[in-house]
């Protein structure tokens, strides 16, 4: 009689097949279920799949999370999505045409205002130097002659936190989205009045399209930066039917971030006016440019890479990841104490600043930010979805050329969004997350291998 397996090596081979399936994903998700797909003519089972067929009797799911300090395997694929999606934009592809790089276009960098000095980097190499070494109403410096590296925890902190305004920097921080939905109807109508058009008019003749990415800055607050294009009026694959150039894209771009104002009405709080902050930066973007150019012309893949970049971090440098339920949370999970303050504040603004302020309690973990780290309009580009089915479909159907190929194609058939010819009929429970340990894995392997067993022989 064979003897079986000993564990470890039973743990090993699970191991092996995992990794196999879910290609370095540090924190799979656990399914159990099927799918089966059949032709929606005539009902005929063209192929199936189940968990039960895998070597532990479950289905392992990338995590998918974008966050790198949480799976740098799907970050990583993550970023890559961002930038095809980036990329194609302002460079075309990807069902772009490539005609998308004759329109005007502008990097664009939107900021929030002041709230009060902080600690930073200067070109100059102090932080902020004073002759007169001015003090604060509280007694203490406004000036610092430090030199701040990158790890120096005193990066974006107050030179005086009684005297910042933390109000104001939550108000702002929630409001922002609609700061920026207000921004958008403005360039819109700021390019309609350099163009002559009327405003009821101007989406017959073109439209702005974009995407933009959110980046937390040391202070934690966030600032903005977009790529805007100007399309025809269905899009990147129509030419704008007025004369505007890049010159009067990034005019109208900077006239209505100085012009766009937003009251917010807190309970208890006197009214607050919101806008942009005064640093407004503007770069056409060229194919021409130099693509590592910090100044001048931008270069379509520079742009792409550098917001793809950004996608992968949110608030995890003061400290935070993953949800964060109070202040008192956050000071007991050794978050930064500036970050503590931001969400102090949020907190008793979720508790007495009246409905508009209620849902700030969801979104401690990113400093009152509700926004997605990502958006765009509908015709910017092709859509995350798009890119992963493709790879789906790739990975599920890869191209029947010789594997000593030097080219690899896609078959003449390839569907992305799928086939009206065929039904899939799926049926999936959660069974967890993670790694199953060692014993568990050992144990589950051994299960599933004596279910198929029994499955056979049921079938004789």
């Amino acid at each position: 009689m064979t003897a079986a397996p000993a564990p470890d090596l039973l743990a090993e081979a699970a191991r092996v097949d995992v990794e196999r399936r879910i290609r370095g994903c540090s924190r799979p998700i656990r399914l159990v279920g099927s799918t089966t797909r059949v032709l929606k003519a005539t009902g005929e089972v063209i192929e199936r799949y189940s968990s039960a067929d895998e070597l532990d009797g479950v289905t392992y799911v990338r995590c998918g999370d974008r966050r790198a300090s949480r799976c740098e395997s799907c970050s990583h694929e993550y970023k890559g999505d961002a930038w095809h999606l980036l990329s194609a934009g302002v460079a075309g592809g990807k069902g772009v045409p490539d005609t998308v790089t004759e329109h005007p276009a502008v990097f664009v960098t939107l900021t929030a205002p002041s709230f009060g000095p902080v600690h930073g980097q200067r070109r100059g190499g102090l932080c902020r130097p004073r002759r007169d070494r001015p003090t604060c109403p509280h007694g203490r410096p406004l000036s610092c002659t430090a030199r701040h590296g990158d790890e120096d925890h005193r990066l974006g902190e107050p030179l005086c936190a009684d005297c910042y305004d933390y109000e104001g920097h939550v108000l702002w921080q929630w409001h922002a989205p609609e700061l920026w939905r207000r921004w958008a109807i403005a360039l819109a109508r700021t390019l309609a009045t350099t163009a002559g058009v009327p405003r009821g008019r101007w989406g017959d003749v073109a439209r702005v399209s974009y995407t933009k990415v959110v980046e937390f800055q040391a202070r934690g607050v966030i600032h903005v930066h977009a790529v805007v294009r100007l399309d025809g009026p269905t899009g990147p694959d129509s030419t704008p039917a007025v004369a505007l150039d890049t010159d009067d894209l990034a005019a109208a771009v900077t006239t209505a971030a100085e012009t766009v104002r937003l009251v917010a009405r807190p309970i208890g709080l006197e009214p607050v006016a919101l806008r942009w902050g005064a640093q407004v930066d503007v770069r056409p973007i060229t194919g021409g440019a130099h693509r590592d150019g910090r100044t001048g012309d931008a270069h379509p893949l520079q742009v792409a890479a550098y917001l793809a970049k950004y996608l992968t971090k949110t608030t995890e440098d003061f400290g935070i990841d993953g949800r964060v339920g109070s202040a008192a949370d956050a000071r007991y999970l050794g978050v930064r104490p500036h970050a503590v303050r931001i969400i102090a504040t949020a907190e008793h603004l979720a508790a007495h600043g009246g409905d508009d302020y209620d849902r700030l309690a969801d979104r401690y973990g990113t400093l009152g930010y509700r926004g997605h780290p990502i958006t765009k309009t509908r015709r910017y580009s092709v859509t995350f979805g798009h890119l992963r089915r493709a790879r789906r479909h790739w990975r599920q159907r890869p191209a029947g050329l010789d594997p000593d190929a030097t080219v690899r194609e896609l078959p003449d058939d390839f569907d992305p969004d799928g086939e009206d010819t065929v039904v899939e009929l799926r049926e999936w429970r959660f069974a967890g997350t993670g790694y199953h340990d060692a014993d568990t894995a050992a144990l589950a392997l051994t299960s599933a291998a004596l279910a198929r067993t029994r499955r056979a022989v049921s079938d004789r």
